[in-house]
This record gives C-alpha cells, sequence and structure tokens, in this order.
C-alpha cells in the first residue's frame, strides 16, 4: 500500500472519449433530448457509486487482512514489527533472511553483504 500509483480521472485518461461525450451531451440539450441526458446521467452515476463501492470493499479487505497479518506476526514474537508493521528504514533495505535481527540492503538483482549497518 505504501507504493500505490495515483489514480487520475477519467476525462485525463481519455480525453478524446470525455470530449465526445460532451459534445453528444450538447448535441442532445440543443436537440431538446433532454429525457435522454437524464437517463445517460443516472446510468453513469449508478455505474459510478458501484465501482466506487468495489474499489471501497477491495480497499477495506486488503485493510483488514494486513492488520490480520500483523496481529499474527505480532503473536508470533515479532514485537518491534521487523517483517509487518513499519517499512524498512530506507527504500532498499529488508530483513536479512539469513539473520533475521538485521537488515540488508537489496540491489533488485543480489543481497549485498557488504552494505550491513554496524
Amino acid at each position: 500500500m505504501l507504493y500505490q500509483q495515483g489514480h487520475t480521472s477519467f476525462w485525463r485518461r481519455h480525453p478524446l472519449a470525455a470530449g465526445a461525450g460532451l459534445v453528444l451531451t450538447l448535441w442532445w440539450l440543443h436537440s431538446g433530448w433532454y429525457e435522454a441526458v437524464a437517463v445517460t446521467a443516472i446510468i453513469g452515476l449508478l455505474v459510478l457509486v458501484a465501482r466506487r463501492r468495489r474499489a471501497l470493499t477491495v480497499r477495506d479487505a486488503g485493510l483488514r487482512a494486513r492488520a490480520d497479518f500483523e496481529h499474527r506476526l505480532n503473536l508470533a514474537g515479532d514485537p518491534r514489527g521487523l517483517f509487518g508493521r513499519y517499512p524498512p528504514v530506507q527504500p532498499g533495505w529488508f530483513p536479512d533472511p539469513q539473520n533475521r535481527s538485521q537488515i540488508r540492503y537489496f540491489d533488485g538483482a543480489l543481497w549485498t553483504p557488504y552494505a550491513r549497518p554496524r
């Protein structure tokens, strides 16, 4: 959850589709098709609410799973949160797989033994 991408809005991700929808809406309003605009807006609002509700459900499930994982780590003897609660001190620093009381630097390809904190 610490490294998630920021969410951009639909009209920024798809400017042509958003522009086409705006032109279509303006044309319908100019032509007097108010019912079509209202029905389309209601359907769009229902889709938006359903997607938002699903996203919140997924987020809450992830938070519950993370809390349960940290709780189980705490019960198993990880009171400082080396593996769960707190992120590494700096990006790239992780718990040492051989000696769990220390952290080592992982450069993405291999563990570097010379970068241990003293």
